[in-house]
């Protein structure tokens, strides 16, 4: 996640609204969206229950296009397409129990796309222009542990030492041996 700039407060949810002209004429071009629990080949249930969200929005202005990660998203609504006006952010602090509190991400494009999620990353992706699927791989997670490249598209779990053949263009892929989400090492 080394290309990423997380948001943890106002100010830095202030600066990414403003660093994208607040989102004014602006799209929503994908959304990836991916339950980390999951049923397995032998029937059992993989318990791990989190949406993650990757999200790309194209404008018209620069940096032209952001691709924002909602990791545990806790609400999304979309009602329709279209172009944006702009948009709002809100990051706040919630009380989860009388002795701890849990942030809450919320943004909205105009009345159209809403989502709130428990933390938010984003990079600029000027060059995501244009009709093509960009996301094609796992969503990028906070939790992905190093994974080494080997020869010939093979790839190694940092966490079991297991190895598998992946795609070497994708930066992220599940270990089929622990489960574990993994990102290459550059």
């Amino acid at each position: 996640m080394k290309f990423y700039q997380e948001v943890t407060n106002q100010s830095e949810m202030d600066g990414l609204i403003n660093s994208i002209g607040n989102f004014h004429d602006s799209m929503t071009k994908e959304i990836h969206i991916i339950n980390r629990g999951a049923v397995l080949h032998d029937s059992k249930m993989l318990m791990s229950h989190q949406f993650d969200a990757q999200v790309l929005i194209q404008s018209q202005w620069k940096p032209f296009a952001v691709e924002m990660l909602f990791i545990d998203v806790l609400e999304l609504s979309i009602q329709g397409a279209g172009e944006y006006f702009g948009a709002t952010g809100l990051v706040r602090q919630e009380s989860a129990s009388a002795h701890s509190e849990i942030r809450k991400i919320e943004m909205k494009f105009d009345s159209s796309f809403k989502i709130s999620s428990g933390q938010l990353f984003y990079r600029v992706q000027s060059e995501y222009l244009g009709m093509k699927a960009r996301f094609t791989s796992e969503v990028p997670s906070p939790k992905a542990i190093p994974a080494k490249m080997l020869d010939d598209n093979w790839r190694q779990c940092s966490s079991c030492s297991d190895a598998w053949e992946a795609n070497p263009n994708d930066v992220y892929s599940i270990c089929p041996k622990c489960l574990s989400i993994t990102e290459l090492d550059s």
